[in-house]
Parts: C-alpha cells; structure tokens; sequence
C-alpha cells in the first residue's frame, strides 16, 4: 500500500485505521455488524452516493465545483416520478430520457460557463440549483 502525504508531511493512513477501528468496535457491539444481509443493505443504501461522488470528483480534479449535482439528481428522480404516474412501464426509455435530462443540465452549466464567461462556476452552478428546485417542483 503506498501512503500518501498531505502538505505538512503526516501521514493520511490515519483516516483508514480510524474506520478499521469503528468497525471492529461495532463488530464486538453488535455480531450482526459483518452480516452478509448488513453487508449487502450498506453497500445498496451508499451505491448512489458513490455515483455521485465519482461525478464530483471528476469536476473537482479539474478545479471545478458542481453546487447542483444534488438538485441534478432531484430532478431526474422528480422526472422518473412523473414517468411512472404517466404509466409509462418501459424501463429502458425510462433511464434514457433520465439520462439526457441529466446531460442536458451538465451541458447547459458548461455553456453557462464557457460560452456566457461567468465569473466563477459557484455562481452559476448555485443558481441551476436553484432553477432545478423550481423545475422539480413544477414537474411533480
């Protein structure tokens, strides 16, 4: 395992030790803690979070910062809402028009940016927040 330094030199293996350490505190507090079934209910209930996370890492890698990716996910989870009140049953047209809705929130905070020449990504990306709560709330 290669261990990484932050700016003063420490060492950010403590950040590992410490969650080892939890669990092994709730391993002995609970035996159902290391379960399979607990196990699997973890692993399903941090999937989407992780998603997330992996979307915002790639736009904090390049410098940037994404304020409406949690309103992004609203909203697409608003438009599934809509879908199925619809009647639409059909899951793969479901998590295209899903999925471009999503693109099409991402492309419209890139073009804010690159082709408006706003001043910071936070500034536009908190008002598509904002614009995203709105459009959710009118959806549903």
């Amino acid at each position: 395992m290669i261990k990484s330094k932050n700016k003063n030199g420490s060492s950010s293996l403590g950040v590992l030790i410490a969650l080892l350490l939890l669990c092994a505190v709730l391993a002995i507090a609970s035996p159902n803690f290391l379960s399979m079934t607990n196990l699997m209910n973890v692993l399903k209930q941090t999937a989407f979070n992780a998603l997330l996370a992996i979307g915002m890492l790639l736009c904090l890698i390049t410098a940037g910062i994404d304020l409406s990716v949690g309103a992004n996910a609203t909203f697409c989870a608003c438009m599934a809402g809509m879908m199925v009140q619809k009647g639409m049953t059909n899951s793969f047209l479901m998590i295209i028009v899903i999925l471009i809705s999503g693109l099409v929130v991402g492309t419209v905070n890139g073009l804010l940016l690159t082709r408006l020449h706003l001043p910071h990504p936070f500034v536009s990306t908190l008002g598509m927040k904002n614009v995203l709560w709105g459009l959710g709330l009118i959806v549903t």
